[in-house]
């Protein structure tokens, strides 16, 4: 018997049409194509994304410098170096600087020095009244606006400059209260002279006998210390820089020196007359001596602290410098 190929009641035939196979086909590979374009999209972002961080991020967030267990990076240290006059835009005057800064934040705890949020609060507010009398507070907070907007830094690192601030000017007055008012000190003779010839002429002179004073007197271009026969008085060791540092402690008492450059245009012989180990300061010196407690400090700090100066290959090298200073530039411009 022939089998009907009539359909069962209650199903539908499991053959599609020529259209509606057609058109899932196409719908099927439009979700492909647009899947396929999302990837694409999704890479080209990533790689964009990757170059910008790469060029425009990873660069300052590069670490500068290690002092202990502190660092600062490459982006802090720009804004650092454009806000600060005195270091002229100079890379490595700001190294200096800021491990300085550092040193203090991390030493004045050690005398108990500390400055609360409202001492730093105050100390800002001395600088933006100037010579004011006072200043209000909505005058003080424009003046504030200001200072982050010129500088770009964040508020806290702004107050972070100033808390050092206010850390070095008592760590200054604690350390200046303890300088010893005794000690070793030379009595010191020069007579500053325009050439190295000049100078030479005058140390043969000596050596045949001449009088130092006399010729002080009569040759030093220098009025003040000419005047006095040269004789600049007795002068504590530890303020003395350059060659007038080595003359004090190389020199014999009563030995004139050989012609010293003590700047681009003058060159001087000293010669000292007495030495003593330990003599009471004068208040002059005193006052020197007191006024240079911090440096010493610092100096004395440096000698016994991992320091250390960082690029972006062989540590703070040329290329890292170069970096720099074109940023800084870009600035300017």
């Amino acid at each position: 018997m022939a089998k009907s190929t009539k359909a069962l009641p209650g199903k539908r035939s499991a053959r599609k049409t020529p259209d509606s196979t057609t058109e899932g086909k196409e719908q099927k590979g439009r979700r492909q194509g647009l899947i396929i374009a999302s990837l694409i999209l999704a890479v080209i972002l990533v790689v964009v994304g990757v170059g910008y961080y790469l060029i425009y991020v990873k660069p300052f967030q590069t670490t500068v410098i290690v002092v202990g267990e502190d660092t600062i990076n490459i982006g802090y240290f720009i804004k650092r170096t454009r806000m600060d006059i005195d270091a002229s835009g100079d890379p490595n005057v700001m190294l200096e600087r800021l491990t300085q800064e550092i040193l203090i934040k991390q030493g004045a705890p050690r005398y108990g020095i500390e400055a609360t949020e409202e001492d730093i609060t105050d100390a800002l507010k001395e600088v933006a009244r100037g010579e004011s009398e006072t200043i209000s507070d909505s005058e003080f907070k424009e003046w504030y606006r200001q200072q982050l907007n010129e500088t770009e830094l964040t508020d806290s690192e702004y107050r972070d400059i100033m808390h050092m601030l206010v850390l070095a000017q008592r760590l200054q007055e604690y350390l200046a209260e303890r300088v010893p008012t005794v000690a070793e000190q030379v009595h010191l003779h020069i007579i500053v002279l325009e050439s190295y010839e000049d100078a030479l002429e005058v140390k043969e002179k000596l050596d045949a006998g001449a009088d130092f004073a006399d010729l002080a007197r009569e040759l030093s271009i220098d009025e003040q210390t000419g005047k006095g026969g040269g004789d600049i008085g007795w002068i504590p060791v530890d303020i003395l820089e350059g060659p007038f540092a080595w003359a004090a402690l190389n020199l014999d008492i009563g030995e004139a020196s050989e012609p010293l450059m003590t700047s681009e245009t003058a060159f001087s012989i000293s010669m000292v007359s007495e030495k003593a180990v330990a003599r009471e300061l004068d208040d002059n010196s005193l006052e020197i001596m007191k006024a240079k407690a911090l440096q010493d400090w610092l100096t004395e700090e440096m000698g016994h602290t991992k320091i250390e100066f960082h690029g972006f290959k062989n540590g703070f090298d040329s290329e890292t410098y170069a970096w720099i200073k074109y940023q800084l530039a870009k600035r300017e411009d």
